[in-house]
């Protein structure tokens, strides 16, 4: 196989579409767990895979998505989502790709839902009430929409009868609230300010329009609604604490199913009872298991990560083939850096015109992955002050490394090792373990043999 084609097909992006023959069920690995068996079945699929016969289920379940970052959780997410588009419509977005995920609000989440889902009833040809439509017309007239409108430079919800007004005018009128705010600060300042007094009238309008899509699914031969909230396990700690703690409350009163995707460090953090109690249900995907808690090698989870390479680029990539599973040992488990570490490890063999991987090669991608990890273990500062300093992050490394239960205290620095994958977490029993990247880091320091 030429490795060009490699680089291509281990590509660090979550699977779609017709790339999707490459996935792989990593239940196995991953101590059992299936995804997307666990979420169709929340979503009332049967064992079969099928809704009841004769049922409308099409149930209200706010449902929180968590995994470690680059373990697998977006290519999950499409996987049901391709086997459920025959039954649900399914509005899927990303909070990374579409808004500005580091000032994002949840005010910028109930604007992009409603922009998805006027472009759902646009592509499913799904009648709404026009009524519905006059009242949120009514609600742009307000003096503090009508200044964000002067903002965008979109008016078009202004102009007079109903049938001038289309379901698509309604769709580029939020996405371009959407765009500005994502392209301008002081714009999505304004946005947050003038939405905020108007907040309550504005989750009624897309509940309202969650009612219509669900009453009138018939009409596209669907049965249920999911919107998927992606991404959202890429905010900062603090962040996904202003998010899912202060404003929880608001996210879970879509009246229709949700999947947010969240960050692993709130699954570990002092209110996390309390963020799941105002959740339906909580499914964590867990890591694939790279070796057991006593550091002996797990067959079952490098087996696994061994299939989901060679589904895609075959062994004979590498020199000699069970080089394969010295990166995979090297990853922990995480699948964006495996591929990260290969991608790597191709270019350095075509940059020095080999045919094959080599071990030269594993180690150039190895070094440039550990410098990766050394430079975010830094001080962490809040308004010029110094919050947790290097000594204190390598000190809680050094205590999880030498750990025999591999059980830790949740302070807020081995939360933010675990936000940035420091530290990983595998199966049901909750132990931990540093990095196989950062065990380097602690050894090369001499913190640890």
């Amino acid at each position: 196989m030429d490795l060009f084609s490699v680089y291509d097909r281990l590509s660090t992006e979550p699977l779609t579409g017709d790339d999707l023959v490459y996935y792989v069920d990593a239940h196995r690995g991953r101590g059992g767990a299936r995804p997307v068996s666990r979420l169709k079945k929340l979503l009332g699929y049967d064992n079969d895979g099928m809704l009841p016969a004769g049922k409308l289920k099409d149930r209200k379940r706010q449902i929180l998505f968590s995994g470690y970052k680059g373990c697998g959780k977006s290519t999950e997410l499409n996987m049901l989502q391709h086997d459920i588009e025959k039954d649900y419509i399914v509005v899927n977005f990303s909070a990374r790709h579409e808004l500005d995920i580091i000032n994002l609000t949840y005010i910028d989440l109930f604007v992009i839902t409603m922009e998805k889902l006027f472009y759902a009833v646009a592509d499913h040809g799904i009648e709404i009430d026009p009524l519905l439509l006059a009242s949120i017309r009514e609600w742009s007239y307000s003096t503090e929409i009508q200044e964000i409108s002067k903002r965008t430079g979109e008016a078009l919800l202004e102009t007079g009868g109903e049938a001038g007004v289309g379901i698509m005018s309604f769709a580029r009128f939020f996405g371009k609230m959407r765009l500005a705010g994502k392209a301008s600060s002081s714009t999505r300042q304004t946005i947050s300010k003038n939405i905020e007094p108007l907040v309550s009238d504005f989750i009624s309008h897309c509940n309202d329009l969650i009612r219509e899509i669900r009453q009138n699914l018939e009409q596209c031969g669907k049965k249920g609604l999911l919107i998927i909230m992606e991404d959202l396990d890429k905010l900062s700690v603090e962040k996904a604490e202003e998010l899912f703690i202060n404003h929880s409350h608001i996210l879970n009163s879509l009246q229709t199913n949700v999947i947010f995707t969240i960050p692993i460090s709130l699954c570990y953090h002092p209110d996390a009872v309390n963020i799941k109690a105002n959740f339906s249900e909580n499914f964590e995907l867990p890591m694939v298991k790279v070796h057991d808690k006593e550091g002996a090698p797990s067959s079952e989870g490098r087996d696994t990560l061994c299939r989901i390479i060679t589904q895609r680029i075959a062994a004979e990539c590498f020199d000699p083939p069970d080089l394969v599973y010295r990166f995979i040992d090297i990853s922990g488990g995480c699948l964006r850096d495996l591929f990260s570490m290969i991608r790597d490890a191709v270019m350095s063999a075509v940059d020095n015109e080999r045919e094959m991987v080599t071990e030269t090669d594993f180690r150039k991608a190895f070094f440039s992955l550990r410098r990766d990890y050394e430079n975010t273990i830094a001080e962490k500062r809040l308004d010029n002050r110094v919050i947790v300093s290097v000594g204190e992050y390598y000190e809680a490394l050094v205590g999880v490394a030498l750990s025999k239960t591999k059980k830790v205290d949740n302070t807020p620095t081995v939360l933010d090792l675990r936000h940035n994958l420091c530290i990983l977490g595998y199966d049901d029993e909750g132990w931990c373990d540093v990095h196989p990247v950062v065990r380097t880091i602690l050894q090369e320091r001499e913190l640890i043999p």
